[in-house]
C-alpha cells in the first residue's frame, strides 16, 4: 500500500513542475519558481497536517 505522504509529495512535485513550466520561460526562474512552490505545498502541508493533529 502507497503511503499518504508519498502520494501527497508526488502530487506537490508534479503540480510544481507544471506550475513552473506553465508560468515561467528561462531555465532559472523555473527552478526557482519549483522550489518555492514545491517547498511551500510539501513543508506547508505537513506543519498543517500537525496543527491539525494538536487540536482536538
Amino acid at each position: 500500500m502507497v503511503d499518504h505522504l508519498l502520494l501527497m509529495i508526488w502530487h506537490a512535485l508534479l503540480v510544481a513542475l507544471f506550475f513552473a513550466f506553465l508560468w515561467r520561460r528561462s531555465s532559472r526562474d523555473r527552478l526557482v519558481l519549483f522550489a518555492k512552490a514545491f517547498l511551500i505545498m510539501a513543508v506547508g502541508s505537513v506543519v498543517l497536517g500537525w496543527l491539525m493533529y494538536l487540536v482536538p
